[in-house]
This record gives C-alpha cells, sequence and structure tokens, in this order.
C-alpha cells in the first residue's frame, strides 16, 4: 500500500506513478515519494516482515523511477546523490536499489551492474504491470540478483562504507590524530589485511571537509623510482591538480624542483596552496613505504638510502612551520621507517613522528558483523557458532574469511524467495579442500611481505611451522620481538605460545615453504629471479649497430617487465592486460591480447618491436616517466631514431655518418637512462 502521507505530498498528482507504486505491496509498503525533476522520482518503500526476513533487511529501500525510454548514468548518479543526501543517507539500505524503468532490457541490466558496490534489480514497467507476473514476483527478483553478486569475493580495497567492517574506530583514531591535534600517523600489517581500505577510509571520510587526502601508492614505480625532489614536486603537482578540481582556480606554484632547491620550493609553494585557497589541512597518505625506506627498499629504489633524510627533512620541515596543517601517514608492513632512530650517520626526520598502529586481527563480534551483513543480501542465515569457528580457524584475517565465506556461498542454493538458508560448521568443513585452494594465493601475498622485508623473520616462522617447540622456547627467552610482531599482524596467537593462528598458512609453510621463499625475489638484495624476465640472446655474433639497437631493446623488454611486473605485483594476467592495450593492431595482429592467451609476457615481449615497446612505455607513461626524466619528447625522438636503425639493419642498407651519429646519440641516452634498472641474466 501507499501510505497516506506519501500520496498525498507525491502520488496524487501523479497517477501514472500510483499505479505502479501500487504493484509493489506483494513485498512492500510505499512510505515517501520525491520528484527528481526529468521525469524521474525516488520512492522510499518499506520491506513487508517476511521481506525484511528472507533478504536482512534493517532499512527501508530505495526505488528509483524512469520513464524513459533510454536509461543513462544519470540513474546512478541520482541514486548516489539520494544516498548522500542527510534526509536519506541514514533511513535507506546502502547496498540493495529498485529501478523502475521504461527503457531497453538488456541496456539497463548492463548499467546497473556497472555500479558493482551496489545491487541494482532492475525491473521493467511491463514486467510490473503484467497480471501474470505471480505472486512472489518481486521477491524471486530481489533473489536472483542478489544471488549473483559474491560479495564474499571481493579482492580489491574497499571503496565504500557500506562494505567496510571493523577498523572504525583505527580509522577515527587515525582522522582525530591528525585533523585535531595536527599530528602524523602510521598504520602497518601484513599484505591483504586491509590496510589500502583503512587509507581509503581516511580520504572518504575527509572529503566533504576542507582537508586534501591525497594517497600515494609507493610500490608505483613511477613513485618509488623518483628522486627526492622528483617525488616533491610530483606531491605538489598533485594537491595544485585537487585544488582547480575542487575550486576551479589554478594555482600559482612555482615547480621546477631541483636537488639543490627543492625543499625550499617545496616550503613556499605548500604555504601558497593552503593559503590562496580554502584548504584547511592536507594529509600526504603513503602506502607501501617500505618501497621508499632505507636498507629494505627495492633494487629500483635504492636511492632512496640517500634520498630518505632529505625527502622527510623537507615534509617534517613544513609540518612544524604550519603547526600541522600539512601532516602524513605512513602504512606498509615494515615500520622501519619510523621506529629507526637513525639512517646510516643521519638522525631519521621521522623517528617516532608517526606512532604506529598495528591491523588488529578482527574479533569475533567484528567478524559476525561482516559475515552476517554480507550474507543476509545472498539469503544466507549463518549459525551463530559459525562466527567463533571463523575466528579461530582463520585467525580474525578478514580477507581470509571472506574467501572461506565465499566458498561456501558458491555451493549453497541461493534462489528460495520464502527463507534464508542456513549456513553451518559442517558447510565449511564439508568445503574444506576448495577453501583450501582458494586460500593458497592469499596466503602466499600474506607470506611475501615476509619473504621481502623480514627474511630471517620468515625462516623463523619455517622452524615454528615444523613444530620444533624446544627452538621456540630458547629463541623466546633471548628475543621476543619477532614473536611480538606476528602476534600483532595476526600470524601467531597473543599469547605467545608460538601457535599459529591462522592453521592453514602454519600448512602452507610446512609444505611450500622453502619452495615459496626461493622462488620470489627479495628486492633489497636484488636477486630477481630470472625465470620472471625476457631471455637473453648471444650478442658476441651481431655487428656493432646491430648488438648496440639489440642491447637497447633488451634493457628496454626488462625494464618494461620489472616495472609493470612491479606495478601488477608480478601478476602475469595484468602485465599482459598494460601491454596489450599499448599495442595497436596490424594486419597479422588484429587484435593484439590474442599474443597473451596461454603465454607468459615475459615470453611475449621477446618477439615484439621496437616500436611496440615505446608503445608500451608512452601507454603507461606516469609508470616509466621517472626512469626517463620524464621527458617524454626526447623519450619519443630517440627511440624513433633506434628504431630507424631496426630498418636499416633489416634491409642491409648503408649507414651514413650522420646517422651513424644520430644513433649513437640517441643509444647512449637511452643507455644512460637505462643503466638505473638492475640486469639481470642467467
Amino acid at each position: 500500500m501507499i501510505k497516506p502521507e506519501a500520496s498525498r505530498i507525491h502520488f496524487d498528482v501523479r497517477p501514472d506513478e500510483q499505479v505502479l507504486a501500487r504493484h509493489l505491496e506483494e513485498a512492500f509498503d510505499v512510505t515517501h515519494g520525491a520528484h527528481l525533476g526529468g521525469g524521474r522520482s525516488i520512492w522510499v518503500i518499506d520491506p513487508k516482515p517476511q521481506v525484511r526476513e528472507r533478504f536482512g533487511l534493517q532499512l527501508e529501500v530505495l526505488a528509483l523511477y524512469s520513464p524513459h525510454k533510454i536509461t543513462d548514468a544519470r540513474t546512478l548518479t541520482a541514486i548516489d546523490q539520494t544516498l548522500r543526501d542527510p534526509d536519506y543517507k541514514h533511513r535507506i539500505d546502502n547496498v540493495l536499489f529498485l529501478l523502475i524503468h521504461a527503457g531497453d532490457v538488456e541496456a539497463t541490466k548492463i548499467l546497473a551492474k556497472s555500479d558493482v558496490d551496489k545491487i541494482i534489480i532492475p525491473i521493467h514497467v511491463d514486467e510490473l504491470l503484467n497480471p501474470a507476473r505471480g505472486s512472489v514476483f518481486l521477491r524471486q527478483k530481489i533473489a536472483s540478483h542478489t544471488g549473483e553478486v559474491d560479495l564474499f569475493g571481493k579482492s580489491s580495497p574497499i571503496s565504500s562504507d557500506k562494505y567496510f567492517f571493523g577498523r572504525d574506530d583505527l580509522v577515527q583514531t587515525l582522522i582525530a590524530r591528525i585533523t585535531s591535534h595536527h599530528e602524523t600517523g602510521g598504520l602497518f600489517g601484513l599484505r591483504k589485511t586491509g590496510k589500502t581500505s583503512v587509507l581509503k577510509a581516511i580520504q572518504r571520510r575527509v572529503a566533504d571537509r576542507a582537508i586534501i587526502a591525497e594517497y600515494m601508492d609507493c610500490s608505483n614505480p613511477g613513485v618509488h623510482s623518483a628522486r627526492w625532489w622528483d617525488l616533491l614536486e610530483e606531491i605538489v603537482g598533485r594537491l595544485s591538480q585537487e585544488i582547480k578540481r575542487r575550486e576551479g582556480k589554478d594555482q600559482r606554484a612555482r615547480l621546477n624542483y631541483t636537488q639543490s632547491n627543492a625543499g625550499l620550493r617545496f616550503s613556499s609553494d605548500i604555504k601558497l596552496l593552503i593559503g590562496d585557497s580554502s584548504t584547511e589541512q592536507v594529509i600526504l597518505i603513503f602506502d607501501e613505504i617500505e618501497y621508499i625506506t632505507p636498507n629494505i627498499a627495492g633494487a629500483l629504489g635504492q636511492h632512496w638510502d640517500d634520498d630518505f633524510v632529505p625527502f622527510w627533512q623537507s615534509i617534517r620541515s613544513v609540518h612544524q612551520e604550519l603547526d600541522g596543517k600539512l601532516s602524513f601517514i605512513v602504512a606498509g608492513v615494515n615500520p622501519a621507517c619510523v621506529q629507526e632512530p637513525r639512517i646510516g650517520e643521519t638522525p631519521n626526520p621521522i623517528f617516532q613522528l608517526a606512532q604506529p598502529e598495528f591491523l588488529a586481527p578482527f574479533n569475533t563480534k567484528a567478524i559476525r558483523e561482516m559475515v552476517r551483513t554480507l550474507g543476509k543480501y545472498a539469503g544466507l542465515k549463518f549459525d551463530e557458532d559459525v562466527y567463533q569457528y571463523l575466528q579461530s580457524s582463520y585467525g580474525g584475517h578478514p580477507f581470509l574469511t571472506r574467501i572461506a565465506c565465499s566458498e561456501v556461498w558458491r555451493a549453497t542454493d541461493r534462489t528460495s524467495v520464502i527463507e534464508s538458508t542456513r549456513v553451518t560448521i559442517a558447510d565449511f568443513e564439508k568445503r574444506k579442500p576448495e577453501i583450501r585452494a582458494r586460500l593458497s594465493q592469499p596466503i602466499r601475498d600474506i607470506l611475501l611481505s615476509l619473504v621481502w622485508w623480514y627474511p630471517e623473520e620468515y625462516e623463523l616462522l619455517q622452524i615454528l611451522a615444523s613444530g620444533d617447540d624446544d627452538f621456540f622456547r630458547d629463541y623466546l627467552a633471548n628475543s621476543t620481538t619477532s614473536v611480538v610482531r606476528f602476534a600483532q599482524y595476526g600470524i601467531l596467537s597473543s599469547d605467545l605460545d608460538g601457535q599459529f593462528a591462522i592453521a592453514d598458512l602454519r600448512d602452507f609453510l610446512n609444505k611450500y615453504g622453502e619452495e615459496y621463499k626461493k622462488s620470489i625475489s627479495n628486492f633489497m638484495r636484488g636477486d630477481m629471479p630470472p625465470e620472471l624476465l625476457p631471455e637473453v640472446p648471444d650478442l658476441d655474433v651481431l655487428a656493432d649497430l646491430f648488438k648496440k639497437k639489440c642491447d637497447v631493446e633488451i634493457q628496454l623488454r626488462q625494464a618494461i617487465i620489472i616495472y609493470l611486473g612491479i606495478l601488477c605485483n608480478w601478476d602475469n594476467g595484468k602485465i599482459a592486460e598494460h601491454m596489450g592495450k599499448a599495442l595497436t593492431g596490424k594486419r597479422e595482429r588484429t587484435n593484439p591480447e590474442h599474443l597473451f592467451i596461454g603465454r607468459r609476457p615475459q615470453d611475449v615481449i621477446n618477439e615484439l618491436f621496437t616500436v611496440d615497446l615505446k608503445s608500451i612505455i608512452i601507454h603507461n607513461w606516469s609508470t616509466f616517466a621517472p626512469l626517463f626524466e620524464s621527458n617524454k619528447s626526447r623519450f619519443e625522438m630517440n627511440m624513433d631514431t633506434i628504431n630507424r636503425a631496426r630498418r636499416v639493419d633489416a634491409h642491409t642498407k648503408p649507414v651514413s655518418k650522420k646517422e651513424a651519429e644520430e644513433f649513437n646519440n640517441s643509444y647512449q641516452w637511452m643507455l644512460n637512462r637505462l643503466s638505473k634498472v638492475p640486469s639481470f641474466s642467467k
């Protein structure tokens, strides 16, 4: 039914909408209506008891009505704007929505699925008005759509508060520390524990205030291969762009930083940006801080042994001069950047300046909130003892817990429109082999942090996993630091008894721990496994020009694989995607992505020409710019010159003195830049 107040305010003067809204009464009461303009309206609908119970809905639901023959992106915008409206923000469910439309059915389905953070259920007006639709039509619609979406299986950082669980207190603590007390922050924990999700939540929570929170991923080769003065300039450039986006005016930042002027220019530019805009505070967020930390930075970032001190001296001085109006958060696995008192012979500028917060494992309450909330949309109702089982089985690790639930979700019938499907501990035990297979890669990602940043502690974990209790007791008697750290990270029990909090992690270390360690590159020692890189051919028999041209091509191939490999965390699928999108189709290569079917990008790249290598770097310029000193036009010119030499060699065409000089100049320019890239060969 339509509530009298809703009829009086909205539906009485819109009889077409009134007819449609009445056809929702199988599952909903209509409590409110409002016109948005352009023919669109929103209806607030209250689930009836059986619908609340089946889909776990606690709040009312938003239905958007669009009478247009074309359903476009403005529909999604209208939903987002309504969610932000204070009158609706805390009234309506922020995951489930109905879209009543008159547009093309298939096009509207595609549009609805494009917003991966929401479950938008499109219902054509003809379906709604169909007298033969059945008595549970709406519940079937909702069940079919919610049953398609695996909310447990999301692996990317959480980008919306609706899926953000268990870390609200931490987010508020960090925000208060920085905005109210003008201090700095540190956030540390293993991979896949939600660090980036917390950082993104901080960005969201301050977005409607006069605060700019600028996020920088230091694992991006474009960041950690830059020199300290270039990175300071990049920061100021990003802040200038954000202020222009917000306020529509260009800032008068001086930029053009050099090693000698960067400190002073950064200070004056930050003061100018804050003083000449409505911005009250700037928060710089540095994620994956290990990549710019001395002694543990990757091979592409070893210059941070020297660059760390002047970089942070510049930021700290402005932080102090502006009384905290410029602040920062550092985040990663290893907190050495704020815990080491000295960098070489120089005091660490940020020693103890950012108090490290460690991401604690979820307790049973947080596990219950996350699992129960995500499960309700899919029609899963978990027994109460499941939550404690999950907490003890996966150590309170949120991502591993969601993967286990995802596997059970896959095997569960989610089509019932009458009642939720019960999930018990037995359901998880039954799917144990499948869950363990799904957890194999996430566990590798977790251990990757230790192999790279804590190699000695990784060996300690291997010994613990083998069950050598005597060794553990001896070790604990002499040093508790590593054990405490593992407890902070949620790997070992907080009782410091040497017990693993995650049983599958212990089993993985026993079976594959040594093999995995040998297969992973420890970047601080430059030990890149050759199988991750293109094979280097024998150049001894090649002529001088051909040898030099090959030399450049080989180093370019290795640079591309290393830079894209680090950017993509050595995910061959993602590396191939970055390469494939850059390659122009030719008659013999109409779809470049076909090159990678069943093949590794490390093998494909050896078949690419100079012009292809150029295209890949230009397409991914933000990643490669620091390597070539951000001189894009010079890079293109020199690549074109080297490519001409390839054509000369291919056709045995004589080379003039001028051409040889041009080639050698370009060759030397490229070689000087590529010398920054570690060289690896079998």
